[in-house]
């Protein structure tokens, strides 16, 4: 369990270093940067085609409109918020991991897992500031909507594993009692 905390933690830091070191980037980097996942997305799009299926639409559509309230958004800056999103979508699935294994209390970990991940992207606008690159609010809406997205993965994954080991105690009981034992195991 140590080791998995250990664990949880680095790639927390790394984390927060990672979005930290994006939002040091000076704008023309910035711009290079998202160009160039663009491109790489291109290539994959013509290899994989995946941008004619409808769902794909329809998630870009929802996503400019959730976004930016307009569906005429350059495919760069839809790069670049999911981007934002994907990040604190990690960032707060690590940190809700780490202090719930850490205090094995959901409530101190959802409200953890969400608000430090909101305290860097606050954090990560101001920062851009001194790198002459605007700070926006609804970056950090889009973060914070990342990390709430985050956590709940985070909890619909401990609901799962609480239920299939649940399943496998009641099958294990089911067995034992089918072999002929008396009392069933409770746990």
């Amino acid at each position: 369990m140590m080791i998995l905390m250990i664990v949880l933690g680095i790639v927390t830091v790394l984390l927060i270093t990672a979005i930290m070191f994006f939002s040091s980037k000076s704008p023309s980097d910035s711009s290079m940067q998202s160009s160039y996942a663009y491109r790489v997305l291109k290539k994959l799009d013509q290899v994989l085609d995946f941008s004619n299926l409808p769902i794909f639409q329809k998630v870009e559509g929802k996503l400019k409109m959730w976004w930016f309230k307009t569906e005429y958004v350059p495919a760069e800056m839809l790069i670049r918020k999911t981007a934002h999103f994907s990040l604190y979508f990690l960032l707060a699935f690590f940190v809700t991991s780490f202090f719930h294994f850490w205090k094995k209390d959901v409530v101190i970990s959802i409200l953890i897992g969400i608000g430090l991940p909101n305290l860097v992207a606050v954090l990560d606008e101001y920062n851009q500031l001194y790198y002459n690159r605007g700070s926006s609010l609804n970056d950090v809406l889009i973060d914070l909507s990342g990390a709430v997205f985050g956590v709940g993965f985070f909890l619909l994954g401990l609901l799962l594993f609480s239920l299939i080991k649940r399943l496998v105690v009641l099958r294990s009981e089911k067995k034992k009692l089918s072999d002929g034992s008396t009392t069933p195991i409770r746990r």
